[in-house]
């Protein structure tokens, strides 16, 4: 399986009825995931600086997670 831009498919159809269709069926399709619900929830596994000084092994699993987030933004594409 891969992830695809159903945005682009849609708008390179065309205006025709036929090309509607076909991007209403896209539309309804389910979304392999939600790239904000990702994000907020690597968000939400990080260690909270403010409230405790981080060890190293801390400051590693945010920048880690801080890193994951920046992948899944930029959609895993370079």
């Amino acid at each position: 399986m891969r992830l695809i831009d159903a945005d682009k498919i849609i708008d390179s159809l065309g205006n025709s009825d036929m090309d509607f269709a076909i991007g209403a069926v896209i539309d309804e399709q389910p979304t392999a995931f939600d790239v904000d619900k990702v994000i907020n929830e690597l968000k939400r596994d990080k260690f909270i600086e403010s409230e405790c000084i981080l060890s190293d092994v801390h400051q590693g699993y945010n920048a880690g997670l801080s890193r994951a987030v920046e992948i899944v933004k930029g959609g895993g594409v370079e």
